[in-house]
């Protein structure tokens, strides 16, 4: 049980760096003149380097520890209570006072952790009696269904100018929810693999995950920044984080196939999900001032 709050609170520490390096990636992008292209002019700037080594670098280092420790499906959420870090930096950039609705907000952030983190539903990754056939089967479907969705919204981008930053904001949140369960698998195989001892099915999804965690998140990061480009993707960040914090509970229950530890878990999962989608919609007003101001 020591490994499992250890495993809460590295989730807990990755959001924090995550929405930190948004704050300042955020910063750097307000002060680019008009028509500079993003990736060449940010690779330049220290600002964003800086920004990009905490939302980027540290927090994988964090996350792969999270979910080494607890599993994929608790990780998502408490990374997105780090966003109580994007509102506090915010106030900051803009000197201005905190209102009602982000002390709600921040509020409810605050309670969803406490319904996550005693829900329970951590995956012991290691467990070798997890790989099997069927559970290779599961995995493609939900695969292939991600990868649908991603494309889904990439048919809607080229056919309509119109709301291109909500459709960036769920390309990339597909991506993202590939991102953390193949870390899981690459976790979950890694040390077998290496050792020798692995089955032909453990080989199959290391290899599936040692190609596809590049791939996806690539396209997660270069589309989060097109959705910043825009100017509007923390408005849309409740858009961008519902697949990303829904998803996650069906890895336990629909892909692991794993019953709820308590008669609690079940209620306490779905229910700190809920109240993070409520409280990023809440909290994201203030977010999109931020990208706004020059």
């Amino acid at each position: 049980m020591n490994l499992y709050w250890l495993g809460i609170a590295i989730g807990l520490f990755s959001g924090v760096f995550n929405n930190f390096g948004i704050v300042l990636e955020k910063k750097a992008l307000n002060k680019l003149p008009e028509g500079k292209k993003v990736g060449r002019h940010l690779l330049k700037n220290p600002l964003w380097l800086f920004g990009f080594i905490c939302n980027i670098v540290i927090t994988t280092v964090l996350s792969f520890g999270a979910q080494f420790l607890i599993g994929p499906t608790l990780v998502p959420g408490l990374e997105a209570t780090g966003m109580i870090i994007l509102i506090v930096g915010s106030l900051r950039l803009l000197q201005e006072s905190i209102k009602a609705p982000e002390i709600i907000g921040i509020g409810l952030m605050i309670v969803a952790i406490f319904c996550l983190s005693f829900s329970q539903l951590s995956i012991d990754i290691t467990d070798p009696s997890i790989f099997s056939f069927n559970f290779l089967v599961r995995v493609i479907i939900f695969t292939v269904i991600m990868v649908l969705g991603s494309l889904t919204t990439r048919l809607l981008r080229a056919k309509s100018n119109q709301s291109k930053s909500i459709l960036y904001a769920m390309d990339s949140g597909f991506m993202f929810c590939l991102n953390n369960f193949w870390i899981a698998a690459l976790l979950g195989t890694i040390d077998n693999i290496f050792t020798g001892s692995f089955t032909p099915i453990e080989l199959i999804i290391f290899v599936m995950a040692v190609i596809i965690l590049p791939i996806g998140n690539y396209l997660g990061i270069f589309l989060l920044q097109k959705a910043l480009e825009f100017g509007q993707a923390s408005n849309m960040r409740p858009i961008q984080q519902a697949p990303i914090q829904i998803v996650p509970i069906f890895y336990f229950f629909a892909i692991f196939l794993l019953p709820p530890p308590t008669i609690f878990s079940l209620p306490l999962g779905i229910g700190g999900i809920a109240i993070i989608l409520v409280s990023m919609y809440l909290l994201s007003k203030r977010a999109a001032k931020l990208e706004t101001k020059k």
